[in-house]
């Protein structure tokens, strides 16, 4: 394809390199620089030889106010004396990542062409290893924490996946810490307003590679709490949707 913009964001799926667009394939290829965020550094060198593994930058600009800004106006600096280069995520590169919306807007500001390309994201992948379909009345997602503090309403009738619950009131960006008694306590209350407390609450982690298969951990609402330290960092909350009550029959009155 041609490459007409100075910074391409890719994802590059959810499982190795197997879930690649053919689009990222050839922008990873074409890129006269390939930068990343992922654990893929050797597998990429089979697309460009120019590879270069920027999660380092998370650590060397803990310090600053805003760390995803920081990274990205390196990525920006970067860009200028090298045309183009691509900037690969894992998944969907405009799903949950900072780094990515941040290159985004201060690429705009500097006047260069940033384009993000689709990828396998979290949301392809689960619903196929849950058997549901979200188009089947539907699909609501949310970000665990952010549910929570804003006290944000649930439709049980709608499949539900609860993101980032790794991290649920915890730093974003970090390993989560060890939890105590109670850590999933508001999580558990805001649910069991909507679901009853015997609703399976299913726990994934979908597979990364051979090496790294898919971690499930399966509970009821009510005692999620009560596994929290088997809750891994990757993991996304399933909960199934309710069953639909029976549709009201209108009766016909007359006059």
């Amino acid at each position: 394809m041609p490459l007409n913009s100075d910074i391409y964001l890719v994802g590059l799926g959810l499982y190795g390199l197997r879930q690649l667009t053919i689009e990222t394939a050839e922008a990873l290829r074409s890129a006269t620089a390939l930068y990343h965020f992922t654990e893929k550094q050797d597998e990429l060198y089979s697309f460009n030889s120019r590879v270069h593994d920027m999660r380092s930058l998370y650590h060397s600009l803990s310090d600053h106010p805003d760390v995803y800004a920081a990274i990205a106006a390196k990525l920006i600096d970067l860009s200028k004396d090298q045309h183009p280069i691509a900037i690969a995520f894992d998944g969907n590169p405009m799903l949950y990542s900072s780094v990515a919306w941040q290159v985004a807007a201060q690429g705009a500001e500097a006047n260069l062409r940033v384009e993000a390309l689709a990828g396998i994201s979290t949301f392809d992948v689960l619903p196929i290893q849950l058997g549901f379909d979200p188009g089947d009345l539907g699909m609501q997602t949310l970000e665990s924490t952010a549910m929570v503090q804003y006290g944000l309403e649930l439709n049980p009738y709608l499949s539900t996946l609860l993101l980032q619950i790794g991290h649920f009131n915890a730093a974003p960006g970090l390993p989560p810490p060890p939890r105590a008694e109670g850590a999933y306590a508001p999580l558990v209350h805001h649910l069991l307003r909507y679901f009853p407390p015997g609703h399976p609450a299913i726990f994934i982690q979908s597979a990364s590679s051979a090496d790294a298969p898919t971690l499930t951990l399966t509970t009821e609402v009510a005692t999620i709490d009560e596994v929290r330290d088997q809750i891994q960092s990757g993991m996304t909350l399933y909960l199934p949707r309710v069953s639909m009550p029976p549709v009201a029959e209108v009766g016909i009155h007359q006059s």
